[in-house]
């Protein structure tokens, strides 16, 4: 559209952006979901050790268990977090 030499510029011109960001947001790993990652895959290494003892298998899928649910519980937490 033709712009008028004659006609003033908006006193706030901070308002009309002239480029737009299309690039989309890539969102990357928050720190609250890999601490609470972190600490329920202890947590749950911790729980299969009493139960199944030294076993490998047993151990390994505490720690499984242990980081989905806090992956679950650390995503919620992030996003209540982030709220406004």
């Amino acid at each position: 559209m033709p712009e008028s030499k004659t006609r003033h510029p908006h006193k706030h011109p901070e308002h009309h952006n002239k480029t737009s960001n299309t690039h989309p947001k890539t969102k990357k790993a928050s720190r609250v979901i890999i601490v609470v990652v972190l600490f329920f895959a202890f947590l749950g290494l911790g729980i299969s050790y009493f139960i199944d003892g030294t076993s490998i298998a047993g151990l390994l899928a505490g720690v499984v268990v242990g980081g989905i649910a806090g992956f679950v519980f650390g995503y919620q937490i992030d996003k209540s977090l982030s709220k406004k």
